[in-house]
């Protein structure tokens, strides 16, 4: 009796939240993908309890504002609001997922809110099933709209190149095209030795990923709208940032600023040890001091953070340094080298999981 009567009780509590508010539902979006090229469209049903105005707002994954979709004299019941994948400016949005927050002002003063941008997605998923082809095309099954993250390296050794950062991808079956080779262009991972990452959380409800304008930049975009650019999520973990919602899971990448998801570019410079630059296809000395720095363009993505540098030869770590900044420099020794060529590659590692990777290739 006593376990019976806490289900029910547990049953009225995820009753309750849907309950408080009931002016405004999100009821259902007629597409999760639009292709903004196409003179597509979406439509949301939204349910209101008492007539007013309503606001259906259009927001990034950073929570900006890029359209607002207004019925100033809605009556109670159902309505179909209609977004065409363009800007308040009338612009095609970028490539990327926009999440719907409907809003409220009843007509005797009361307001509501339904907001699925911040009360869901997150959620790993399971159950990907990704494969590999000979060509070195990654396949993946999604169970749900979500952002994917897909790193390829070697086992036990460096990762060699990201192929997607975190970005959004539909339901069903994805193919990742991919040419087999890491970040450089220098190692063929398509062997035995491959390590492959496939990692996806779910979008939040009613999104809508965006197609068909590839020369948007979304960074870019927002730049240029001159909207700021918050700060990683610190706290992870709290009652506003939960790690578990309806005993599932939720990724600490979920509440990542999406204007940084991609990788730093890093270089990589190879000289003597008193510092004179050693000429491409020049046999290396004895000891090589190894440059690493951070491409100026993508110094802003890890200046919030701490980073360690990884040194692997032929795919083996074989050091590492822990670091606050670059340019940064490591003496390598190069005796325990045999005869030929050799590739040394860096990873550089920011504490909030963005990596760099390069390789270059040096001989004895």
């Amino acid at each position: 009796m006593k376990k019976r009567l806490s289900r029910a009780l547990a049953a009225c509590l995820l009753v309750l939240p849907l309950a408080a508010h009931p002016e405004v539902r999100l009821l259902k979006a007629s597409a999760s993908e639009l292709q903004v090229g196409r003179a597509g469209q979406v439509t949301y049903t939204v349910r209101t309890d008492k007539p007013g105005t309503l606001v259906l707002s259009l927001l990034t994954g950073d929570a900006d504002v890029v359209r607002r979709i207004v019925l100033p004299a809605a009556a109670a019941g159902e309505h179909g609001m209609v977004w065409d994948g363009r800007d308040d400016r009338g612009e095609r949005v970028p490539d990327e997922a926009y999440c719907p927050r409907v809003e409220l002002e009843a007509a005797d003063g009361t307001r509501g809110v339904d907001n699925p941008c911040a009360s869901t997605g997150g959620e790993l998923l399971d159950d990907l099933q990704p494969r590999i082809a000979p060509t070195g095309d990654i396949s993946y099954t999604l169970s749900q709209p979500a952002r994917v993250l897909i790193r390829v390296g070697l086992k036990g050794g460096a990762m060699l190149r990201s192929l997607s950062v975190w970005s959004p991808h539909p339901a069903g079956r994805n193919l990742q095209r991919w040419n087999g080779f890491d970040e450089s262009g220098l190692v063929d991972l398509r062997t035995d030795r491959l390590s492959m990452l496939v990692v996806a959380f779910r979008l939040p409800a009613f999104a809508v990923i965006t197609s068909g304008n590839p020369s948007a930049d979304y960074r870019s975009y927002r730049l240029a709208r001159g909207w700021p650019e918050p700060a990683d999520a610190a706290t992870p973990g709290s009652d506003a940032q939960p790690l578990e919602r309806g005993g599932r899971r939720i990724a600490r990448q979920h509440y990542m600023a999406r204007f940084k998801d991609r990788e730093p570019r890093i270089s990589v410079k190879l000289s003597t040890r008193d510092g004179a630059a050693l000429a491409q296809g020049t046999p290396a000395p004895d000891e090589v001091r190894v440059s690493v720095d951070l491409h100026p363009d993508d110094r802003w993505l890890l200046q919030e953070s701490l980073y360690e540098v990884g040194f692997f030869v032929d795919g083996s770590f074989v050091s590492e340094e822990e670091n606050g900044y670059t340019p940064i420099s490591w003496i390598w020794d190069t005796r325990g080298l045999s005869a030929g060529q050799h590739l040394l590659t860096v990873n550089l590692t920011g504490f909030s999981g963005r990596v760099g990777t390069r390789t270059v290739a040096v001989s004895r």
